[in-house]
């Protein structure tokens, strides 16, 4: 998979809010550009303080940012899961901790998380080796945590997603090839507390007569995205084909059919990547798109009104942009990390728009509403800030 497996992933809570990338599929699309169940144990254990020197320098390397109200938030570095609730002026450390009495582990390499609302949130701590994943549940903020063990190798986990508090899946890469990946989707209907595999491609399946009902083996899958408990898509890229990756599910899961794409003018030929859509309500989605033509690279956020039955590419945006954020269908923000681009219908059009204060090395961007937004930076020596602005960008402060 064309991903960076050493960075934690965030996934964004599912229904009508805002959206924005995580790092994961800004990686994979860069890199696309470039190259062309068990019993739940409950944890302890006392977080650092808010203002203890490894909670600083954790803060220091934040990798994904997600704001649920005014106040309290969530935030990914490698191998910590923190929170605020104070709008992002401090953080704590909420990692879940191994339990009293089990067995050591290797450090943790990474995390993959999903963030539902700032009291619930799952996360999968990866090992490097081992058969089996355990996947935390928190319904309180971080205080305590539920455990399960998903039989899944977890240097593979990619992705964990939710559309409620009961139903989520999880994408797993069992190993890669020229222009394929083998993966596996598993399945929650409980919160967590069990899974059940629904789905598996390999590459012996690809040598023999695979299911034309399953995802395919070819082309490297940059996520996945639900609309509901049934209907999702499966995104991803694959540069021989010169055609949209994408595939949809009406079954949650199970089983997969390819779905097309109009392609811009000039583009019948390109290379292209899609990353996971998101719904805003039951017909109103985005979905970005990565095209490579004529040795051009562009992005585009193709809209639907009809549940994804049919999309429509918008104007594109310089490849340079890096970080998006929706707050609803026709509201966004995006930037290359110094420029802001603005859109009020839906990525249709866009307008440039040159912040004061200091809107700088951003790497990511988070609106909670379509005036009040959070951007995260990264500055030299690697390490991390927050900003935060009130007036739809325009002006920007930044946090202590």
């Amino acid at each position: 998979m064309a991903e960076a497996a050493a960075y934690g992933d965030v996934q964004r809570r599912q229904g009508p809010q805002r959206w924005q990338v995580s790092p994961q599929w800004l990686v994979l699309a860069a890199l696309f550009l470039l190259a062309l169940g068990s019993g739940c144990l409950p944890l302890g254990g006392t977080p650092p303080s808010p203002t203890s020197p490894a909670l600083n320098a954790a803060a220091q390397q934040m990798q994904a940012l997600l704001m649920c109200d005014e106040r309290h938030g969530w935030a990914s570095t490698q191998r910590s899961v923190l929170r605020t609730s104070d709008g992002g002026v401090h953080w704590q450390d909420v990692t879940p901790q191994p339990e009293a009495g089990s067995v050591p582990r290797e450090p943790v390499e990474r995390i993959v998380a999903a963030y539902l609302n700032a009291q619930t949130a799952w996360v999968a701590l990866i090992f490097q080796g081992g058969s089996t994943t355990p996947i935390y549940h928190t319904s309180d903020g971080g205080r305590s945590w539920q455990r399960t063990d998903v039989p899944a190798p977890g240097i593979g986990v990619v992705q964990l997603t939710f559309v409620d508090a009961l139903h989520g899946w999880l994408l797993v890469n069992l190993g890669i090839a020229t222009n394929a990946e083998a993966v596996a989707i598993w399945r929650t209907t409980d919160g967590g507390s069990h899974w059940q595999r629904i789905m598996q491609v390999s590459a012996a399946q690809a040598r023999t007569a695979q299911s034309s009902t399953t995802l395919p083996y070819s082309g490297s899958k940059s996520g996945l995205a639900f609309l509901n408990t049934t209907t999702g898509w499966a995104t991803g890229s694959e540069p021989a084909l010169n055609r949209a990756w994408l595939y949809v599910t009406h079954d949650g899961g199970q089983s997969w059919q390819p779905q097309s794409l109009p392609l811009p003018t000039g583009s019948e030929k390109a290379q292209i990547a899609t990353l996971p859509p998101r719904f805003f309500s039951d017909r109103d989605g985005l979905l970005p798109v990565n095209v490579y033509a004529a040795g051009k690279a562009s992005l585009y956020f193709y809209v639907t009104h009809d549940g994804g039955k049919s999309w429509r590419f918008g104007q594109a945006l310089p490849a340079s942009v890096i970080a998006w954020s929706f707050v609803s269908a026709n509201i966004g923000y995006a930037t290359d990390r110094t420029t802001l681009y603005v859109t009020h219908d839906g990525g249709q059009h866009w307008s440039q728009q040159l912040p004061t204060g200091p809107f700088a090395d951003v790497i990511q961007l988070d609106f909670l509403t379509a005036s009040t937004g959070w951007a995260l930076c990264l500055a030299p020596p690697a390490q991390t800030h927050i900003l935060r602005t009130n007036d739809a960008g325009q002006s920007w402060q930044q946090l202590s």
